[in-house]
């Protein structure tokens, strides 16, 4: 049966993602439908460009593989965003736009165009703006701590390295939408919601076949549906949940989808947006194009299998910064763990250990093997107990919370400290008998910790600019050392892909080898390189998805006047 299914597998990708052979007139084209903008995927970006387009009176066909959300529902609604919003005025903090860029274009290093980054922080009060006007509330309290996720009501937190790289005082910008645990949940009802009562068609279980273009210009899709029976719907629904975890699973929907599905063909007179998410799913695509993190934990969707991408190159599109991606080693909380030191296997320290997960991941992926060390005593442990003693309690939570999801980040905190505190360790009396059980060098622990403390004790300023507040000495045995790798299946690191179709990134056009773009085609979220295409803090992923989104919405509904007033102006049509 195995046989047979790769067998199948390879005749659907032979039929999904090939294009049309160019048409040079439409009318030797029959469409089974007509809009003026397709969306092909229904998470934050896509609803996000559905919802812009339909305002500028755009028809608008929303389809979507599966029921809808994308990653974004099973985030943690974290949104980048500043520039002097309402809770960072009433947290005390004075931002601009340009404070803003000045942080994010030292985060992404020059690597992404500066003008898009502008565009993104000139935009983001409005865009913030514009989500309140949806329905989604920011609640108005910042929360002073270090976390991965704020507890319930806070809706500001330092969400990435504001504290390490800023010109200016640091400035959180992390804004939280208002909802129990993780709150991707409630900021995308709103987006559904906004779309629906803007008249958008959404498809679900509905997915792209080929792209169809007519001279050089994408002027439709084809689309494989899923027939309306429940036993059918139900199997989706269970290979789709299955396929969280399951290879098989996910080759056993395309069979599915396969057998019981029909193909449509749609017109998008305006222009075809890809927002399908991005390939972290994909175990080829994350093995050729970012090995280094091929064997990190996928976070997000089955959908997340780079076939929305392939559906771009396949029109004209290329790639770019495909060897991106957001890994992130969250040993924090308990904060206690960032006053330890990282090693890697020649026992050298390699960088701050207060930045954001992501960074720290991008860090250990440069070291030898993507592997490190986190060395702490047991002074530093006995605190990291007593904070996570104090942290929210998993019981005070209901059941249908607790399975929800909605609790996943409390959940994934509290099962992380158990396990790296008892299993993904190494503990030993002296630093000497660390390096025997971590095969590190000899000495090379021991030098490392002593000049760690020397500095510290000469109050002489760290190396890699740690904060002093989180500098302390390491000496009171027993001593720990805990995996980090980022391939460790006892301490996940958490993905998500960066890298996608190259894009102009403020009309969300797909850009060919020349930098012309693909008449037709936009694309928006984790199905583009967009500007967190290089480096990524918590919330730039979904505040990209919807400036980006926007803005893919706002152009193909342009395109779609464009394309109708030419038609008007020719006789006889």
């Amino acid at each position: 049966m195995h046989r047979a299914i790769q067998k199948l597998n390879r005749a659907v990708r032979n039929k999904v993602n090939t294009p049309r052979h160019d048409t040079a007139i439409s009318e030797n084209l029959r469409w089974d439908e007509e809009y003026d903008v397709i969306v092909v995927g229904f998470g934050g970006a896509g609803a996000c460009a559905a919802i812009e387009a339909a305002d500028r009176r755009a028809q608008v066909l929303v389809v979507d593989r599966f029921t809808g959300g994308g990653a974004t529902i099973k985030s943690g609604g974290v949104i980048y965003a500043g520039g002097g919003s309402s809770v960072q005025i009433s947290g005390g903090f004075r931002d601009s736009a340009d404070k803003m860029y000045r942080y994010l274009a030292r985060e992404t290093g020059g690597a992404v165009d500066r003008r898009a980054i502008r565009a993104f922080c000139t935009s983001s009060l409005d865009n913030l703006a514009w989500l309140k006007k949806l329905g989604v509330i920011i609640p108005d309290r910042y929360y002073q701590g270090k976390t991965t996720q704020p507890p319930g009501g806070y809706g500001l937190y330092f969400s990435g390295n504001e504290k390490q790289y800023t010109f200016d005082d640091p400035i959180p910008r992390g804004h939280v939408p208002d909802g129990t645990g993780m709150s991707g949940g409630s900021l995308f009802r709103a987006l559904q919601l906004g779309a629906r009562e803007r008249g958008v068609t959404i498809r679900h279980r509905c997915r792209p076949v080929s792209i169809i273009t007519e001279n050089g210009t994408v002027t439709g899709i084809d689309l494989l549906s899923l027939k309306n029976s429940l036993p059918v719907h139900w199997a989706h629904t269970f290979l789709y949940s299955l396929g969280m975890v399951s290879g098989l699973c996910r080759r056993l929907l395309l069979r599915l989808e396969h057998t019981f599905g029909a193909v449509t063909r749609v017109r998008a007179r305006g222009g075809v947006i890809i927002s399908a998410g991005g390939f972290v799913y994909n175990r080829s695509m994350m093995e050729k194009h970012a090995p280094r993190f091929a064997g990190c934990m996928p976070l997000g969707t089955p959908g997340d299998d780079g076939s929305g991408i392939m559906l771009g190159l396949s029109a004209g599109g290329i790639l770019e910064s495909m060897d991106a991606c957001a890994a992130s080693r969250f040993f924090s909380p308990p904060e206690a763990f960032i006053s330890g030191i990282l090693v890697n296997l020649r026992g050298e320290r390699f960088c701050d250990e207060s930045l954001y997960g992501a960074t720290l991941s991008r860090h250990i992926s440069e070291q030898p093997e993507n592997r490190a060390y986190l060395i702490i005593d047991e002074t530093i442990m006995d605190r990291a107990k007593e904070q996570m003693r104090s942290e929210e309690r998993l019981r005070d939570f209901s059941l249908s919370q607790l399975l929800s999801g909605e609790m996943n980040a409390l959940i994934f905190r509290k099962a992380m400290f158990l396990v790296n505190s008892r299993l993904n360790r190494e503990k030993a009396a002296f630093p000497a008998d660390l390096e025997k059980k971590c095969s590190l060098p000899a000495g090379s622990l021991t030098g490392a910790m002593a000049r760690y403390n020397d500095n510290l004790a000469s109050g002489a300023g760290d190396e890699f600019g740690k904060p002093g507040h989180y500098r302390e000495v390491i000496g009171r045995p027993p001593f720990y050392a805990i995996n980090c790798r980022l391939d460790s299946r006892l301490f996940p690191s958490p993905c998500i892909t960066l890298g996608g179709l190259a894009v102009n990134a403020v009309t969300g056009q797909v850009l060919r080898g020349n930098g012309i773009p693909v008449p037709g085609l936009y694309a928006a979220g984790r199905s583009a390189a967009g500007v967190c295409s290089r480096s990524y803090v918590s919330g730039l992923s979904l505040a990209d998805c919807i400036f980006s989104g926007r803005n893919a919405g706002k152009h193909a509904a342009a395109s779609s006047g464009m394309a109708a007033q030419s038609r008007n102006q020719i006789p006889g049509v």
